[in-house]
């Protein structure tokens, strides 16, 4: 484990450093032991759960590469042909052609009250491609899609990858300054829905629709200033607007 990864065990000397300084001053209550104990519960219950995912998608992709040869053979052959695209192409469309220009709209639509505007400056999704546990072909489309594809994803970035979102707070807050985050880290696991409308003519592909069948389960790593530090998404409330229902609303919808 690198010694700059912030565990556990930071956030209880955190709150002992609180405690202890609250002492200092005779300002200790009762309630602030309440209020400690509460906290690292929710930061305890947050780890666990990352812990949780982690297990579950190290324990499917090993299951998926023992699997013998059956029906869904075809979803292998995806994952084996997206292993080998990712890194020249696919990683770069992803980001840069498919997620930053829709990006701006999220932001803008989503953002806390505490910011007036939010600009993704860098976007790189690292060199884990997203996996794909299953595939299947949906005989009634929705709307008026030819084709409707549904397949079982699971992406979890790895290490490298890296994303900076600027931040400006409102005036009242924070005196209009700039604040920088840092993405190092994301966990997406959901079903999407992939339909495809087709042209009588030239170029016959009029239309390509992604979106989530259902709220997919969604974390990511964010830290300020630095790319080390505290996990601002481990911090009781954070996270809970984090996997809150306009967040799901965003990812659902896209």
């Amino acid at each position: 484990m690198d010694i700059t990864e912030v565990t556990i065990i930071h956030h209880a000397g955190i709150v002992l450093l609180g405690l202890w300084l609250l002492a200092e001053f005779n300002w200790c209550h009762p309630v602030a032991y309440f209020i400690s104990l509460v906290y690292l519960y929710l930061v305890h219950e947050r780890y666990v759960l990352r812990l949780q995912k982690k297990l579950q998608f190290e324990e499917r992709k090993q299951s998926y590469q023992r699997r013998v040869l059956t029906d869904s053979e075809t979803v292998r052959w995806l994952n084996h042909a997206v292993e080998k695209i990712w890194p020249v192409c696919m990683e770069q469309i992803a980001s840069q052609k498919i997620l930053l220009p829709i990006i701006p709209w999220f932001l803008e639509k989503y953002k806390p009250w505490t910011a007036k505007e939010a600009v993704v400056q860098h976007l790189y999704m690292g060199r884990n491609p997203p996996i794909f546990t299953e595939m299947r072909v949906l005989r009634q489309g929705s709307e008026d899609d030819h084709l409707v594809l549904e397949l079982g994803m699971n992406f979890l970035t790895a290490e490298d990858m890296s994303a900076i979102l600027a931040v400006k707070l409102r005036k009242r807050l924070g005196f209009g300054m700039w604040a920088k985050l840092h993405i190092t880290g994301m966990h997406v696991e959901g079903k999407v829905l992939i339909g495809v409308k087709f042209l009588e003519h030239w170029p016959f592909l009029g239309r390509l629709r992604v979106c989530f069948a259902e709220p997919p389960y969604f974390q990511m790593t964010v830290k300020p200033i630095f790319t080390h530090g505290i996990d601002v998404t481990e911090l009781p409330g954070i996270a809970g607007w984090l996997v809150s229902s306009k967040l799901y609303a965003a990812l659902s919808s896209i």
